[in-house]
This record gives C-alpha cells, sequence and structure tokens, in this order.
C-alpha cells in the first residue's frame, strides 16, 4: 500500500490527502484544474519536500519515504531510492543522445533486476525502428512512447504520469492511450496517473483518487467511482459506467462478444477481433446518454442490449434532465434521461424497467 498523509499550504492552496492507496492495477487522481494534483504527485515523487512543521507522511510499502511528524527524526529519501519513475507531459528526453542511449541511460542506473526485455518493450511499444533517431527527430506521440519504455526500463516499483497525453494530438492521444491499457495488464508494475480526462479514466483506471481544491472527496474504485450519483462525475456529459466481467461466447460472423451479467442476462459487444478466442474476463464502458428506459421490453428494434433492471436510485433534476443508477444482477449502470420521461413514465426508486443500450464501448482485458 501507498499511506498517505499530507497537510500542506501552498500560498492560499491547502492540500490536506490522509488515505490508503492500492498499489495494484491504475491508481487515477483525477479532479478539475488546480485540485492538486501534480502537488500530491511531487511531493509522492519527492519532487517537493512539504514544511518541516506540519505532519506529513509518505510510506511505500512500509518504506519510509517522508516523514515529518517527528522534527527530531526527519525523514525524506532520496528520489532516486524510492525507485520511481516519473513521465511527465513534455517526454523529456535526453536531446544529444539516440532512443537507443536513452534507455540505456535508464538501465545503466536501475537499483534492482528486471524481467522487463528491452526488445520485448521496445517492439511492444513500436519504438524498436525509432533506435538510432534523436529525440528532435520523433514525433510527440513517439517521445512519448519512448519515455514511457524508459520508464519501464529503469526497474521501478511505482511509475507516476502526471497528464502524459494532454500534449499530444488526438491521434498519437490514442495510439500512447492503447500502449498504457495494455502495459500496465502485462508487467504488474502499480501506475499513479494524474489526469482531469474522464475517457483516459474510464479506460485505464482500476481505481480512483478524487480530490477537488486541495480536498480528498472519495478514494474508492472505478466501478463505485463512476456509478456514484452523489459525486460530480456521474454529472459530467460523458458520464458512464465501467463494467468487468467475464465472455460467454464468441460470434465470430457477426464480430461481437457474449459479455456476462449473470442469471441469463448478457450484453452483446462489438469486437474486431470476435474471430480469434477472446480473453476470459473483458472491460466495458457503457455511457449514461446511451442507455434509455422503457416499461417493456421492445420487439422488431435495431437495438441489440435490452436488458432488465431496477432503478435503484434517481439524482436531482438539473436543466431538464437527471441521471437514474439502475441495478441488473448487481452490475450498474447509469442512464441520463429528461425530467419529462421520468413524469411520462412515471418512474420511480425500486421499479422494474428494461434499459436499451445503443453503445457499448471494448476497453481491453479486464
Amino acid at each position: 500500500m501507498l499511506a498517505i498523509n499530507i497537510n500542506e499550504t501552498l500560498n492560499n492552496f491547502t492540500l490536506q490527502v490522509n488515505t490508503l492507496i492500492p498499489t495494484d492495477g491504475v491508481t487515477a487522481i483525477f479532479g478539475p484544474s488546480a485540485s492538486g494534483k501534480s502537488t500530491l504527485l511531487n511531493i509522492i515523487a519527492g519532487f517537493s519536500l512539504p514544511h518541516k512543521s506540519l505532519t506529513n507522511t509518505v510510506s511505500f510499502n512500509d518504506q519510509a519515504w517522508l516523514n515529518s511528524s517527528n522534527a527530531k527524526s526527519f525523514t525524506h529519501l532520496p528520489i532516486h531510492q524510492r525507485r520511481i519513475a516519473y513521465v511527465t507531459q513534455a517526454a523529456c528526453l535526453f536531446s544529444h543522445l539516440s532512443v537507443r542511449n536513452n534507455l540505456q541511460y535508464a538501465i545503466d542506473r536501475r537499483l534492482a533486476d528486471s524481467e522487463i526485455d528491452f526488445d520485448d518493450i521496445c517492439i511492444r511499444l513500436k519504438i524498436d525502428s525509432l533506435l538510432d533517431k534523436f529525440p528532435e527527430q520523433l514525433s510527440g506521440g513517439e517521445q512519448q512512447r519512448v519515455a514511457i519504455a524508459r520508464a519501464l526500463l529503469s526497474a521501478p516499483q511505482l511509475i507516476l504520469f502526471d497528464e502524459p497525453l494532454s500534449a499530444l494530438d488526438e491521434s498519437h492521444r490514442e495510439e500512447v492511450l492503447h500502449h498504457l491499457e495494455q502495459l500496465h495488464q502485462s508487467f504488474g508494475i502499480p501506475f499513479l496517473y494524474v489526469t482531469h480526462n474522464l475517457e483516459e479514466l474510464m479506460r485505464l483506471a482500476d481505481h480512483v483518487l478524487l480530490l477537488n481544491n486541495g480536498q480528498l472527496v472519495a478514494n474508492r474504485s472505478i466501478a463505485d467511482t463512476l456509478s456514484d450519483l452523489s459525486l460530480p462525475l456521474s454529472q459530467q456529459q460523458q458520464s458512464g459506467v465501467v463494467l468487468e466481467g467475464s465472455v460467454d461466447e464468441f460470434d465470430a460472423q457477426y464480430q461481437l462478444l457474449k459479455f456476462n451479467l449473470g442469471n441469463d442476462h448478457a450484453l452483446w459487444v462489438s469486437d474486431a477481433n470476435a474471430n480469434e478466442k477472446p480473453q476470459h474476463n473483458i472491460r466495458i464502458r457503457v455511457y449514461a446518454k446511451d442507455v434509455s428506459i422503457t416499461l417493456q421490453a421492445a420487439t422488431n428494434t435495431s437495438i441489440l442490449n435490452i436488458i432488465p433492471v431496477v432503478i435503484s436510485e434517481i439524482s436531482e433534476v438539473k436543466n431538464g434532465q437527471a441521471i437514474l443508477k439502475l441495478n441488473c444482477d448487481n452490475h450498474l449502470l447509469l442512464s441520463r434521461i429528461t425530467a419529462k420521461s421520468i413524469q411520462q413514465l412515471g418512474l420511480v426508486v425500486g421499479q422494474s424497467v428494461f434499459a436499451q443500450i445503443k453503445g457499448i464501448a471494448l476497453l481491453g482485458a479486464a
């Protein structure tokens, strides 16, 4: 676990975070601009030193990185001894070194052995053809892929990402995001990932640390965070849920996977690789705007996924719209509909209805 107790005041801004963060998978540090995300990451990394007069502690798997609770025994473990890698918005490659030598620089200075193979990671990140080039000869996306490879080859016990995709155009952003999805599933190195992008959160995060104005709002699994109507994420235009579950079967003819919900309920998910046997567990995303409500299951419709659900919560109506939380065999969905639809259908909490889902995105293996 990563244990954090931070009380830091900078000018008129106060950061207060006292929590435990799991060190398996990806934990997203999420919140609006100026909420304290990067400040927290820099304290964890050791780049920022909090005021010694305040109680500030950071420990990783029982190794003390920072402890200012006792002035006589102040602890601040040097950055290089923390065995972390840090990937920022800028790739921060050494301009006078080739890609190969940038990567070798990390290997030469690592403090532990690594099972990550140089050639393998270069092929995975599609930088094997770039090894003799210099950073100025690379696109922004290529530079970030090299920076990620360098981070992995340094044999870190934790990788910190500070909005690594924010400076990229859409095509490069999608490319790097795809690689990040695969890498965290392959190597088991925990990631702390700072973002204010909801799509990145849904695609990468297993866990969410939600900050607002320097205060910890929530520390929960991705599923619990997205489906909680009391949290601001449910009110965003791109609100939705992430579901994890098993694949029952695949239909090669129509390129579909059958996502098991339990009790003979399932969702069909498009997958261009459905002619190959899929991984047993997958992760899917369903936007609230893509879920509508009907009192009876429709027939003769192009909508493939219509499932029985129970309304477990209805949010306060704002701007003529509301969010419904729906439960199907303990899988939670959100639906954004108009207040008029709620009134016309007579929808209430506890009511059994049907959810019509017109769009589902396959995010990868769970």
